[in-house]
């Protein structure tokens, strides 16, 4: 039996909200994208790099924070952030509105799964777990590289 997801869900990680517009294999893996509403003073994604995986934000309402390779950047609505492979990278929300942006991954690599695997690891209070952390971020392309700390703290 297959539990995915249908298009059009998603999951919840903390303060995070994650909906599937385009899911990897409804695109032959090609490419996800996906909307996500992160709350005020959320944190989002720890410090970390792809091997393979271009990441792109484009910012429709609110502020995001972003780190890129050693710069602070902060995307607001309209502003569109492209990380290639290999750029250390991470995100949060930093201020006190929510922040809702569209989130796009190219090739895809069942990024849904890692989304699923960071929502089980939040409802059991485990996002700083560094093995289970390894772990999942191994099997999706992601190497950590400053802790895990800001997977459930914005920094």
């Amino acid at each position: 039996m297959d539990t995915t997801p249908e298009p059009g869900t998603g999951v919840t990680i903390g303060g995070m909200q994650v909906r599937y517009l385009a899911r990897s294999d409804a695109t032959g893996d090609a490419i996800g994208i996906y909307a996500v509403t992160l709350a005020a003073c959320a944190p989002g994604a720890g410090l970390h790099r792809h091997a393979r995986l271009t990441e792109a934000f484009e910012v429709h309402e609110g502020a995001l924070t972003l780190r890129l390779n050693d710069r602070d950047v902060t995307a607001g609505p309209g502003d569109f952030v492209l990380v290639r492979p290999g750029e250390a990278h991470a995100f949060a929300n930093r201020g006190v509105r929510p922040v809702r942006f569209t989130l796009t991954f190219t090739p895809a690599l069942h990024r849904e799964g890692f989304f699923e695997g960071l929502a089980a690891l939040a409802a059991e209070d485990r996002l700083r777990d560094e093995g289970a952390m390894r772990a999942l971020m191994a099997a999706y392309d992601q190497e950590p590289l400053a802790g895990f700390a800001g997977w459930s703290e914005v920094g």
